[in-house]
């Protein structure tokens, strides 16, 4: 009799600690189609294929700060969005966790703050591309004068012109391009 109340009370107390358990999701930014600067396309699609097109090769974005801003939002955009959306659930557990690392990459080259919102990451970095494009410098510095960017705004419009080459957020982005219209989903590379 014992050993069975013994063994209720530790089944018990599994089952209650496993209500405690909260799985892990990442902060997860919305973007709006025209946001990126790509009229009517999705943005899902849209921010992969242009985070891998830009990761690539840090030469695309080199002295380019336009591409730049873009690349920093796609890849803080796709991290999450790509991670949390149930449209997405084909692509692959590791894919989705190395974007989150590629994410993190990013940031640190970009100064970041830690813990700092994607949406805020995603907005001033859209904002501010889109405000370069236009040939409004003051503007997409007023945009990247943030606390969250803790270079400063003319030192992190440097270092938009100047991504160095970033392993996992060319590696994540290329894996995700490849996965998102990949009926099998492999998982061989």
């Amino acid at each position: 009799m014992m050993r069975t109340m013994t063994l209720a009370l530790t089944a018990s107390l599994a089952l209650a600690g496993c209500g405690s358990i909260q799985p892990f999701v990442p902060d997860t930014a919305r973007m709006t189609t025209a946001q990126f600067g790509t009229g009517g396309l999705d943005p899902d699609v849209a921010a992969t294929q242009f985070a891998q097109w830009a990761f690539a090769d840090s030469g695309r974005t080199y002295g380019r700060p336009v591409e730049g801003a873009r690349a920093v939002a796609a890849m803080d955009y796709i991290a999450g969005q790509l991670y949390t959306s149930p449209r997405w659930a084909g692509i692959s557990a590791l894919t989705k966790e190395q974007l989150l690392q590629g994410r993190a990459e990013v940031r640190e080259a970009m100064a970041v703050r830690a813990g700092t919102p994607s949406q805020l990451v995603v907005d001033r970095m859209t904002a501010a591309g889109n405000a370069l494009a236009a040939g409004n410098r003051d503007a997409a510095l007023a945009q990247l004068s943030d606390p969250a960017f803790t270079a400063g705004p003319a030192s992190t419009l440097d270092r938009l012109a100047n991504l160095p080459y970033l392993r996992m957020a060319n590696v994540s982005t290329q894996r995700a391009g490849n996965s998102l219209f990949d009926d099998s989903r492999d998982e061989r590379f």
